[in-house]
């Protein structure tokens, strides 16, 4: 099941699925979990500026997850430390079958302390998401969505359990939630704002849990802009297979190469009620 070449669709994500999350809890039971609270100040980098932080937790995370699940499924991989090594890598994250990790997504929750980080892990056949994991070690919650042999997204699940979006329709009785202001350009928030206004609540940090909350129907909308690869392709199967509705802020379907903006929602009516405010 390793040769790329001869792989239907469906047989891609029966096959990986499994092996990826033992990959995941594995990386996270030698790398993360071990310094998470245990950081000491020369282990964490700055990279674009003082809200982009690595930690060697990071670091040899992503180093031992890509080699084996190039293993599994030659082709690209897209990882956000070598992204910012390499920026070229992302020029292949629409080529073929490509990987998609994020070893830590929410580094400065996980230096903070605080529990609700995670590492996305996404397979990808030109440019659209496959499958996608989000493992929460601390909370011991593991998401999956992908797709499955109906050419359809399949159930996404939380520890093996079917989970599901709400049933929301009006941004009135909605719970809004986003990572934080400061991930927004000015105009960008400002978008959020007219949404989020329109709400029943608004809710900031989370990072991907927002996502993993959204699919299991705590939330119910979640907007973000300045987004890379590596922070939605494992989002997106999750989202799609709970049945909520994800596109970017034109409501076009999110791929990798058109990544950036992301606006999720529990079903297509609050999605179009929420995407007519931002087209307005």
């Amino acid at each position: 099941m390793t040769n790329g070449k001869s792989m239907e669709l469906p047989e891609v994500n029966d096959a990986l699925r499994p092996v990826v999350a033992d990959y995941l809890k594995a990386a996270s039971e030698m790398f993360v979990l071990p310094k998470f609270g245990n950081l000491q100040t020369t282990e964490i980098d700055i990279k674009t500026g003082p809200q982009d932080l690595v930690t060697v937790a990071d670091k040899a995370a992503e180093n031992w997850l890509t080699p084996r699940l190039l293993e599994l499924q030659p082709g690209h991989c897209i990882g956000e430390e070598a992204v910012a090594e390499t920026p070229a890598l992302r020029q292949h994250a629409g080529d073929g079958y490509a990987w998609s990790i994020d070893p830590i997504d929410g580094t400065r929750a996980f230096i903070a302390g605080k529990p609700i980080f995670g590492t996305l892990v996404a397979f990808c056949n030109k440019g659209f998401p496959l499958l996608g994991l989000i493992d929460m070690p601390c909370l011991d919650e593991m998401y999956i969505g992908y797709f499955g042999e109906s050419l359809k997204y399949s159930s996404a699940t939380l520890n093996g359990t079917v989970i599901s979006a709400s049933k929301k329709i009006e941004l009135s009785e909605a719970l809004i939630a986003t990572s934080s202001p400061e991930a927004f350009t000015e105009l960008g928030f400002e978008k959020f704002q007219i949404i989020s206004e329109k709400c029943k609540d608004t809710y900031f940090g989370g990072d991907c849990h927002n996502y993993a909350l959204l699919a299991s129907g705590h939330i119910d909308i979640v907007m973000e802009h300045k987004l890379a690869p590596y922070d939605m392709m494992a989002l997106v199967p999750i989202l799609l297979a709970s049945g909520a509705v994800v596109t970017d802020w034109s409501g076009l379907p999110i791929k990798t190469q058109n990544v950036g903006e992301i606006l999720a929602a529990s079903t297509a009516e609050l999605h179009a009620n929420a995407l007519s405010l931002l087209k307005a």
